[in-house]
C-alpha cells in the first residue's frame, strides 16, 4: 500500500452497540461532502478466516475477507470525506494502528444502561466483547493515549436531545459547514441489505430505516437503575462497563457539552 493511500483522509466513527451510532452516520452523511461505508469490520469479525465470532453462521465467500477489503471500499468513495462507521468490538482487532494515525476517530458512546437494555431485546446472550465496552478501553487506549490523538465523543441520548448542536460541534472538528438539512431524511435506510446480512446488519437498523428524522430520546432511566442479572459473571460485565465509561467521559471532549 502506497504512501498517498496511507495518507488518504477518512473519518471513522468507533462505537458501543445501541449508541444511536448508525443515526449519526446518517446525519452526517446528508452533508455533501460526506460519504459513509457501514460498518465495514462486521465481515472480519463474524465471518472471516480471522474472524472471533462464529454466531452468524458461515459464510464461505466471506472468509478472505480483510483490512485490503475495506480499503477498496474507502478508495470507491468520491466524495472529499469518506466516513467510517463501525462497533469498537468489530472494528479494533483488525484496523491498524499506522492507519489509525491517519485518520480522525471520534467515538459513540451511550451509558451501558441503555446499552443493556437495547442489546438485550436483539442479542439477549451478547459477550463481553459484544457488549462494547471492552473493547472501547482497547480502542480509546490505541488512539488518545498511543496516539495522541483528541479524545472526541459523541453520547447518544445527548445527540437525540441536542442533534443541531451535537452536529454543529461535529462539522467544527472536521472542518465541515454546519448543514440543517442534516437533522432530517427522506428515506432512512442504509444502504441496501444482501440476502446473508439479515442477522448481522439488517434487523438491527428497522427503527432508524422508518425514521425521517432524529429521534427524541426515551424516557429516563431512575439514576440508581441496575440490570437485574443473578449471574456473576454477567454482573462483572455491566460493573465494568460502567467504570470504563465513567472514566472515559471524565476525559473527553463531548460534542454538544459546551
Amino acid at each position: 500500500m502506497s504512501s498517498d493511500e496511507m495518507a488518504a483522509p477518512a473519518v471513522a466513527l468507533w462505537a458501543v452497540p445501541r449508541s444511536v451510532s448508525t443515526a449519526l452516520e446518517k446525519s452526517l452523511s446528508q452533508h455533501p461532502d460526506v460519504e459513509p461505508v457501514h460498518e465495514p469490520f462486521t465481515d472480519c469479525y463474524y465471518f472471516s478466516d480471522q474472524r472471533r465470532s462464529d454466531r452468524y453462521g458461515d459464510q464461505p465467500h466471506k472468509r478472505s475477507y480483510g483490512m485490503p477489503d475495506v480499503h477498496t471500499q474507502l478508495q470507491a468513495i468520491t466524495a472529499p470525506i469518506p466516513l467510517i462507521k463501525d462497533l469498537c468490538f468489530q472494528a479494533e482487532p483488525y484496523v491498524p494502528s499506522d492507519r489509525l494515525a491517519t485518520w480522525t476517530n471520534i467515538f459513540v458512546v451511550r451509558h451501558p444502561a441503555r446499552v443493556w437494555l437495547s442489546l438485550s431485546r436483539l442479542k439477549p446472550d451478547f459477550t463481553e466483547d459484544e457488549f462494547g465496552f471492552t473493547a472501547l478501553n482497547r480502542m480509546w487506549t490505541r488512539v488518545v493515549e498511543e496516539l495522541g490523538h483528541p479524545g472526541r465523543i459523541v453520547e447518544g441520548d445527548r445527540f437525540r436531545l441536542q442533534p443541531r448542536r451535537v452536529l454543529f460541534d461535529l462539522c467544527h472538528w472536521l472542518g465541515l459547514s454546519f448543514d440543517a438539512h442534516m437533522t432530517n431524511w427522506i428515506d432512512g435506510r442504509i444502504r441496501q441489505w444482501s440476502p446473508d446480512e439479515r442477522d448481522s446488519q439488517q434487523k438491527w437498523h428497522r427503527v432508524l430505516e422508518g425514521s425521517r428524522g432524529v429521534l427524541p430520546p426515551d424516557p429516563e432511566l431512575p439514576p440508581d437503575w441496575e440490570p437485574i442479572e443473578p449471574d456473576p459473571l454477567r454482573r462483572r460485565i455491566y460493573d465494568q462497563a460502567v467504570e470504563v465509561h465513567d472514566h472515559i467521559m471524565r476525559l473527553a471532549q463531548v460534542a454538544g457539552a459546551a
